[in-house]
Parts: C-alpha cells; structure tokens; sequence
C-alpha cells in the first residue's frame, strides 16, 4: 500500500527548458576555444535539447553542463561571464515578457508567475522592508547547492536584465548574496566586481540581489504593451499545458517554501497560511492534497528534507543559520526532525558527505 509520505517524496524528477537558457552557448564555447558539442554529449545532452523551444531536459543535466563548461575552459568563473553577456530577451517567455513590464517590479513579478514554464522546483522571490528589495531564487531539491556555476550565471543573469530593462549599462546592485564564492584571485575578483559590484556577502542561504527598493517603480526602458500581453497569453498556455496534478503539488512545494523562508510555515497556522496563498479554502486545499495522496504535514516535511539536504552541502552555513531558515526555531527541533527523515543528524550527514568528496576517485 502507498504511504502518504512515499506518495509525497516520489515526484518526476525537475527538468528545464535548455532552449531558454542557453542560446548561444556553441558560439560562445567556440568564442574561446573550446567545443559545445563535447560539453553537452558529457552532459547527456543531444544538439536538439538546445534549440527545441518545448523540449525539456532533468534539470541535473544542465548544473552537469555548466560544470562541465567551465572545466572545459578551464575558468572557474563561466557561469559568471555567460550570464553576464546572455541577452535576456533569448530566455523565452521569462525574459520577454519581464523586459516588456511596465516597472522593474513588474517585471520580477513576471519572472516568478512565469519561472516554471522554463524550469521546475525553483522558488523566485521578492521581498521589500527598510526600504530595500531583495530579489532571490532557490532550487527545492536535494543536492543542487554543490553546483556554483548555476547560481553566479542566474545573478549575473538578474544584473544583465536590470541593466537591460533602466537603460543603465553601468548599474550594479547594493549587496549579492551567494551561498558559495570560491577563492578568487585578484583579477578574478575585478571580474565579479565588475558584473556583481563591490558589496558581494557569500555563505548566505539563498543567492539573490539587494537594491534601493524606490527602482521597483521605475518604468521600463523595454516596456512594449503589446508584447507583454501576447508574452503572457503564450506564458499562460504554457503553465495551462503543464502535467495536471504533478504541476499543482510542485505549486504547493514552491509555495511551502516561500512561506518557510518567510517565516510563515509553521506547524500551527502553515496550511491556513498555504490556502491563503492560493486562493483557496483550508477544506478545498485538504481535499486536492487527499486527491493527490499527501497531507500538509507531509508535503512540508518533504520540502523541508530536500532544501535541508541543499544547504548542508554548502559548508560555510551554520546548522543553526539552516535550522532557522526552514523555519525551526532551535537546532534541537532540526535535529531531531533530520534524524528522522535520514537516520542520522544534520552534522553527521555533512561529515560523511564531507568524507566522501575527499576520497580518491
């Protein structure tokens, strides 16, 4: 008989749409004297992955080619210097129909309504407080955070629309958090510079950018009415034509976790927060989870496993630093919770994963 939280910890595998997020990419590998074909047969990947608009591909192929890239070309930094350069009109409906908002706060808005038409298991958010808006995104699934390229090309990719959509070529953001900066060298150090600003703060949870929050009113240079309805009618087809209940309950984990981080998903209040969220009624959102043969609770829990098992692969993050980012309120209640997903705790886990890479292969 299937248990409620085997039903819950089952899901298809995340995939991406490559064709949005990687145009250009031969020209570019060629640019510097090195093969894309090569990169992507590494990576399990077929030419066609790249250029079919409706193709979509595990999302683990794409973090393997970003690495596999960068080793390629022997720079530790591609993801920063791809993004950097990728027009964001080439990222499909996200990049089209964000740059043709009326305001920057739009346009994020967009990108979060839009984000799974081109991947799944990504969480986009937006908070405002003090004056500052914070732009993050994260990935609700184990395992992803030891994959840096990916997360210095999806905020040199923020940067570049910003840059694109105000007309500012020159404009930077006030502080980037990365979970993960390697050592860098001087030069190295001017190029992130360059591309991210001065103020760069690793070893935080999510990646994201902070800005003086007065630009989330500004109108957008790219602003095109036309466009951004004909983006969002074919935006919409494209969320309509994802599959049915796989879809819905990858809505609700993306939204558990945006609540988690928030502070709002608790035990006590998580799911009247989660109907809220939703637009629906606790009995209505009960029964939809019974259709799909998990509870709240168990939902939860599964999401709360796959972004614990993502943070603790970044080392610098404090078990303390991760028990409060899911929402727990001491390490002890994490603890005990982890052990019980896993079968050992959070320090002992990190310790043999640790072990393992240290291994000679």
């Amino acid at each position: 008989m299937t248990t409620q939280r085997g039903a819950a910890t089952r899901l298809a595998a995340p995939t991406i749409n490559l064709a949005s997020l990687v145009y250009g990419l031969d020209a570019y590998m060629r640019s510097r004297g090195a093969d894309a074909g090569h990169a992507l047969r590494r990576a399990g990947l077929e030419p066609g992955d790249m250029t079919d608009p409706d193709r979509r591909v595990p999302l683990i192929r794409y973090l393997d080619l970003l690495e596999i890239c960068a080793d390629l070309l022997g720079d530790s930094q591609f993801g920063l210097k791809f993004g950097a350069q990728y027009e964001p009109r080439h990222a499909g409906v996200v990049g089209n129909v964000a740059l043709a908002s009326r305001t920057l706060g739009e346009a994020f808005e967009m990108i979060g309504r839009y984000l799974p038409t081109m991947v799944d298991a990504t969480v986009h958010g937006i908070e405002v407080s003090d004056g500052s808006a914070f732009i993050y995104s994260y990935y609700i699934d184990p395992l992803m955070m030891s994959y840096r390229q990916k997360g210095d090309w999806a905020i040199a990719f923020a940067c570049n629309l910003v840059r694109t959509g105000l007309g500012d070529p020159r404009w930077t953001p006030q502080e980037v958090l990365l979970p993960q900066v390697a050592d860098e060298t001087p030069a190295q150090r001017r190029t992130r510079t360059e591309i991210m600003g001065e103020n760069i703060r690793p070893s935080h949870p999510w990646g994201g950018i902070r800005f003086d929050a007065g630009l989330l009113k500004r109108p957008m240079a790219t602003a095109d009415a036309m466009i951004e309805s004909l983006m969002r009618h074919y935006g919409d087809l494209r969320l309509a034509a994802l599959p049915g209940s796989q879809g819905e309950i990858e809505q609700l984990r993306r939204e558990i976790a945006r609540m988690l981080v928030k502070g709002q998903g608790g035990i006590k209040g998580g799911i009247e927060h989660l109907a809220s969220a939703t637009g629906t009624s606790v009995r209505t959102l009960q029964r939809r989870l019974g259709h799909a043969g998990v509870s709240y609770s168990d939902l939860q829990d599964d999401v709360r496993r796959t972004l614990a098992l993502n943070l603790l692969e970044n080392e610098t993050l404090a078990l303390a630093e991760i028990a409060f980012s899911l929402g727990y309120s001491d390490v002890s209640a994490f603890n005990h919770a982890f052990r019980r997903w896993v079968g050992h705790s959070p320090g002992q886990y990190r310790g043999q994963r640790a072990a393992r890479k240290s291994e000679p292969r």
